[in-house]
């Protein structure tokens, strides 16, 4: 089966949104941690309060982020388009309009508008795993373990994309069936390897 649609998450794969949240637990709680630490997946361990998480992540939600988290990103978002796969952003950005115009704004800033033959904001995480499957994306990478194993089974492909490298350092567990990559170098070699 060949591939023909590539889906992305927007924060955590494309956009850098921990840099932000480590910046606000320092201005609202006084609190330092390093960015992996704030990774969607294990964020718990090291802020355990639930409150605290769900202020930041609603000030995050709703933030315009510039700053790609892959240098090579748009390399291989262009290497992707210009092979005429259809790329898609599905994104929990939805739950609020305030929080589709940051991302909207973040992509238009970035132009990468151009690349997408379509962008879906959900505003749940529920919601997300139905858009991805019912969009039939065949490849998917996402930052949240979550998303991850509700799509298993339901895509080709279903890709966590651990840039901290959290898997390889023992710091978070995976099913063997679930692909880990941690850039988008790796994300271009997947690709590749499965033409």
């Amino acid at each position: 089966m060949q591939i023909k649609k590539i889906g992305f998450d927007l924060d955590g794969v494309i956009l850098d949104n921990t840099t932000f949240k480590k910046e606000n637990y320092k201005k609202v709680y006084n609190l330092d941690f390093e960015n992996w630490q704030l990774s969607a997946n294990i964020i718990d361990e090291f802020v355990p309060d639930r409150d605290m998480r769900r202020k930041i992540g609603a000030l995050a939600s709703t933030r315009n982020f510039t700053k790609l988290l892959d240098k090579n990103c748009i390399e291989i978002l262009n290497d992707l388009y210009n092979k005429n796969y259809e790329l898609y952003i599905v994104s929990r950005r939805g739950l609020s309009d305030n929080g589709q115009k940051a991302a909207w704004e973040s992509i238009n800033e970035l132009k990468l508008e151009k690349y997408f033959k379509e962008i879906i904001f959900c505003e749940n995480e529920k919601d997300k795993i139905d858009a991805i499957i019912n969009k039939d994306i065949d490849v998917f990478f996402d930052d949240r373990m979550g998303v991850i194993e509700g799509i298993l089974g339901k895509t080709r492909i279903s890709v966590l994309f651990d840039s901290f490298d959290l898997v390889a350092k023992n710091k978070l567990k995976v099913k063997d069936d679930i692909k880990v990559i941690k850039d988008f170098k790796g994300i271009g070699d997947l690709i590749k390897e499965n033409e």
